[in-house]
């Protein structure tokens, strides 16, 4: 479609006035108006009222008409590209939006003819229509958009449908408030594993809930390394509080994405060609990782003018549980048996040779690897992968006496903002341990067997300076 011939045709527009159909009990809609924005723009600005809201926010249907022919709801919703959207419109007044014509017609058409609107109060509005849900980050561009609840209703054509409902996805319950469980599967493709990193928002500020394993949990232990061997010591927990949201990786950190800001460096073990973009980076040790000018964290701060920080643990632990603080249950409310296991066992299981085998890590004969990252199951936050693929790094510091330590905390009641920074070393020499959290693909066989083997309510640690090739990485930003 040529633009001039487009602002020709649009300019019919410019004094239309049409009157909306209106809802038979308040709040109510009156005097609808049809502007073009030509000559500065092609798109067509529609202005209506609200009244009898009460000051509450609404949501309102809108159907647009070619010579008396309805235009699809979808495309109504495609053109939509600027103003109030149509969701969550709050208090009696003038309201707006800006549709874009082009995308209005039929494919191959010049013209949209007699083109009418009606607007019908819908119901009442989500109030968290306007909240931040997704922050996405274009690692070619350097732009950063935020996207808020009402950018995926008023757009199903770009985003996808919308889970606001877990047991929508067959994995589990989850003792959050309904009002908190927003997923979107679209970005689960391998655009926002490789060109983009897409984060979202957890809903952590004030709540309070249990850290560690709950009571009668058999299969959370927490456990600490003595130089070389695993050694399970005892359970340990306490009340704690997130003073505020935060932003968090909804994929673990994958190979294409650290070599679009590391200079196409790609480090990794588990890298055969056909699938290494999507699959996790790993064999990169903190020092690397955090180096205060070279590393990736500074490099992504840098780039984006954000901060980009490594989880606590304690925000970690949160985002993987949300809120399910059960005893012998996986995080989303599966009961901890072997069968409910296979219901996973998608995201969790070990991959085999075709992901695996001729990686450059010389594993061509051990038919074992990481997987791509977002396969299985997204959790009640639409986070994945918090269990399994690769066991993923956190802020803190070990923890050397667990006794005095959990002692000390739980003294104070309601922890807030738990967070352990080493100060010394827990097994002599100069050596710096920190903590990790989420199991590993080839803990396959511990599922099952020894459950507490990293489950996430369980912490173990690793040297500062370790690159192995299961150990990988999880971003987050402090809410803005």
């Amino acid at each position: 479609m040529k633009p001039s011939t487009l602002i020709a045709r649009l300019s019919l527009l410019a004094t239309a006035v049409f009157v909306a159909a209106t809802a038979n009990a308040t709040p109510s809609i009156g005097q609808v108006l049809v502007h073009q924005l030509w000559p500065w723009s092609q798109n067509v600005k529609v202005e209506y009222t609200l009244s009898g809201t009460d000051g509450g926010a609404y949501d309102i249907d809108v159907s647009c008409y070619e010579a008396g022919v309805e235009i699809a709801t979808s495309k109504v919703r495609s053109a939509l590209c600027g103003g109030e959207g149509f969701h969550g419109v709050k208090g009696d007044g003038i309201h707006t939006f800006t549709l874009d014509p082009s995308r209005l017609v039929a494919e191959g058409s010049t013209a949209l003819g007699n083109f009418t609107v009606s607007i019908t109060v819908a119901g009442p509005g989500d109030p968290l229509a306007s909240r931040l849900e997704y922050r996405v980050f274009d690692l070619e561009t350097g732009e950063v958009t935020d996207l808020r609840r009402r950018d995926f209703f008023d757009h199903p054509d770009i985003y996808g449908s919308v889970i606001t409902n877990y047991a929508d996805v067959g994995a589990g319950t989850t003792a959050l408030p309904a009002e908190d469980v927003f997923i979107v599967p679209g970005f689960n493709t391998d655009e926002f594993k490789t060109t983009k990193l897409v984060m979202k928002r957890i809903p952590a500020a004030n709540v309070e809930w249990w850290f560690g394993p709950v009571d009668g949990d058999t299969n959370s232990v927490e456990a600490s390394y003595a130089q070389d061997s695993n050694k399970r010591i005892g359970q340990y927990g306490m009340a704690v509080k997130l003073s505020s949201d935060f932003w968090m990786g909804i994929h673990e950190l994958t190979q294409k994405q650290y070599a679009m800001l590391m200079d196409g460096a790609r480090p990794s073990a588990y890298s055969r060609e056909e699938y290494w973009q999507t699959r996790p980076l790993e064999n990169v040790s903190r020092e690397e990782f955090l180096h205060s000018t070279t590393g990736f964290l500074h490099n992504a701060s840098t780039r984006f003018g954000k901060t980009f920080q490594l989880p606590t643990e304690a925000q970690w632990e949160f985002a993987a549980k949300a809120l399910y603080s059960v005893a012998n249950y996986y995080p989303g409310g599966l009961e901890l048996t072997e069968t409910t296991y296979k219901l996973l066992e998608g995201g969790y299981k070990w991959s085999r040779s075709k992901y695996a085998s001729g990686s450059s890590y010389d594993r061509a004969t051990l038919l074992v690897g990481t997987y791509t990252c977002g396969s299985g199951k997204p959790n009640p936050f639409g986070l994945y992968n918090m269990l399994g693929n690769v066991t993923e790094w956190c802020r803190d510091g070990a923890r050397i006496n667990l006794d005095t330590y959990y002692a000390k905390q739980v003294a104070q009641g309601v922890v807030v903002d738990p967070f352990f920074e080493t100060s010394d070393y827990p097994f002599g020499g100069t050596t710096a341990y920190y903590i990790h959290k989420g199991m590993r693909f080839h803990d396959y066989g511990a599922w099952v067997t020894c459950p507490e083997a990293r489950r996430c309510g369980t912490s173990t640690i690793r040297k500062f300076s370790s690159n192995y090739p299961s150990y990988g990485w999880r971003l987050v930003c402090p809410m803005d």
